[in-house]
């Protein structure tokens, strides 16, 4: 069974709080990415805080339209280093082999900052990462995030000149005109239109010994990592939004979309109290389900022999016509100049 990604977790804030301080030793105004985040300068100055990941999406989202560019996830994922993580960050490189610190990742994956559901196949040298499709439009960012972090993460695990040969797969999130900038920035060798994002490395590398492999090391940090992780799973309950967030998330491309009834009854309740709730943490019914909507949409039409009626059905809609006028009012362009 593959490691899950525990809805209600909460996430270090050392990330943001490091990327805060980059912009602001640039030179920058950094007011406008933590506008309608919630996230103090108190918090960016505790090395302890938690944050949500709704804050956290809040805050890339205000990063992305800063930077005006698609591909500014990469940037951001190299900038992650192994102390963003904490715990977790202490203990990988430790691990005996390539292959244990790749485990005690997936075992504790929580600790992490990733929102899609990693596979291993080890046998193979494949790190996969599926899903991600509740983010809407920052999917691109986030994988591209992920995947430059993970090339960054295996090379550090050899010693100084020593990293093997690294390949990324991408699915549809990347086009083929992007290929030549993502392997200069990665430098790596890129490939698109995987049916999953996946980056690979020779096998045969993995049960070398790790640079700093410490046993002892491993066995003290270990019950610390079990018990950071019981805290930023268990820190706060579950938000009504993210409990909608994932019903939606759960549907697949058949069936009708879910409306408020059918929501309310997955979450045993009626759907005036999960309206009154969604409207007590500032959100609504309408907005997660096109935030969901938007974001499969978008994927969808990247995908080759996508039809705007099967897409149009999928997502709830009588008629090709009527998704046609929702994409224009999520994106502001017709569905047509998104397509491969």
């Amino acid at each position: 069974m593959w490691p899950s990604i525990a809805p209600q977790r909460a996430l270090s804030i050392l990330a943001v709080a490091d990327l805060v301080a980059w912009r602001r030793g640039l030179g920058h105004d950094t007011q406008a990415l933590l506008q309608g985040t919630g996230i103090s300068e108190a918090q960016l100055g505790d090395p302890e805080a938690l944050i949500t990941p709704l804050q956290e999406q809040a805050f890339f989202g205000n990063w992305v339209a800063q930077a005006d560019r698609a591909d500014c996830g990469l940037e951001v994922g190299q900038r992650y280093r192994l102390m963003h993580f904490g715990h977790l960050g202490l203990i990988l490189p430790h691990a005996a082999t390539r292959r244990e610190a790749m485990a005690l990742f997936l075992r504790f994956i929580n600790l992490s900052y990733t929102h899609f559901t990693p596979e291993a196949d080890l046998a193979a040298g494949l790190l996969r990462l599926r899903g991600g499709e509740h983010l809407g439009p920052l999917r691109r960012f986030y994988l591209d995030r992920d995947v430059a972090f993970t090339v960054g993460l295996l090379r550090a695990f050899f010693k100084d000149g020593e990293a093997p040969p690294l390949r990324v797969r991408f699915d549809s999130s990347v086009t083929p005109s992007e290929v030549p900038r993502y392997e200069a920035v990665l430098g790596v060798a890129v490939e698109v239109g995987a049916p999953v994002t996946e980056v690979a490395m020779d096998p045969s590398r993995l049960d070398e010994p790790m640079p700093e492999a410490n046993a002892l090391m491993v066995r003290l940090l270990q019950p610390q990592c079990e018990a950071r992780a019981a805290q930023v799973i268990g820190s706060r309950p579950v938000n009504w939004a993210e409990r909608v967030r994932e019903v939606f998330q759960q549907h697949g491309a058949q069936g009708p979309w879910p409306d408020g009834g059918d929501v309310a009854r997955r979450l045993r309740c009626s759907e005036r109290t999960l309206r009154r709730h969604l409207a007590d943490e500032g959100q609504s019914l309408q907005a997660l389900s096109d935030a969901e909507r938007s974001g499969r949409a978008a994927q969808w039409l990247r995908q080759d022999n996508a039809r705007l009626d099967d897409i149009a059905t999928a997502l709830g809609y009588s008629e090709a016509a009527a998704l046609i006028r929702a994409y224009k009012r999520w994106f502001g362009h017709p569905p047509g100049m998104d397509r491969r």
